[in-house]
């Protein structure tokens, strides 16, 4: 059954709600709530100091997002991830990424190429700070988004890089990732410069195939803990 949409704005909506939707998707993304796992408003208020409701306001959105499942009379559970959204993830990914980096090959100004040149570098780390070099590569490809102008694909972009970040936290080596990511992302930002639209997609497609195939062989290789079909 289709969830309902979120409503454009609620009385309750305020600093407390978005704090409260913030920690606790960056509690899921990063592997805090597991999948599965059941999530209590009385637990989650206490953990971050806060009233019920915002935390109430906080579980509803991400369960509108598919971050949690809901059990009537059992409340919100952190929902499983599965083969399947891996690969849809990806494939919207490349749909929207690719059109974005096409439409910045249009819209990009000197100043905006220059931040992107800055940004494009994903630095060689270790697995322990692996949080430093995603962190590098999601200010890259967002970037990127913000130059293609359109409010609404930045945020479905966004979602789709937090739900890649959750899928790495499940037992993927970031290294092979890493190998090649600047110089790709070199490549894309060059022909953004050229205002080369149709190399600027083409460019984000080819980076992108490679992240999903490295994804799909962890998958095949089994790498990734507690996915289902």
């Amino acid at each position: 059954m289709a969830k309902a949409r979120a409503r454009s704005a609620r009385p309750s909506d305020g600093p407390h709600v978005e704090r409260a939707y913030r920690n606790l998707k960056a509690g899921i993304v990063e592997g805090r709530y597991r999948p599965g796992a059941p999530l209590s408003e009385v637990s989650l208020a206490a953990e971050h100091g806060m009233s019920r409701t915002p935390i109430r306001e906080g579980l509803a959105r991400l369960w509108q997002e598919g971050y949690l499942d809901r059990v009537v009379g059992h409340g919100y559970f952190v929902s499983r991830v599965t083969v399947q959204q891996i690969h849809d993830t990806f494939d919207v990914r490349r749909l929207l990424e690719g059109a974005a980096a096409g439409r910045a090959a249009e819209f990009a100004t000197e100043e905006d190429i220059t931040r992107l040149r800055g940004l494009a570098s994903v630095p060689l780390v270790s697995s322990q700070d692996y949080r430093l070099a995603e962190s590098a590569n999601v200010h890259f490809h967002l970037a990127i988004a913000r130059c293609a102008r359109n409010s609404l694909a930045y945020e479905l972009i966004e979602r789709c890089l937090a739900q890649v970040d959750r899928f790495m936290l499940l037992g993927v080596s970031f290294g092979p990732f890493q190998e090649g990511a600047t110089s790709a992302h070199l490549e894309i930002v060059e022909a953004i410069a050229r205002h080369d639209t149709g190399g600027a997609r083409a460019r984000m497609e080819d980076h992108l195939d490679v992240g999903a195939r490295l994804m799909k062989d962890a998958l095949m290789r089994g790498h990734l803990t507690a996915v289902g079909l």
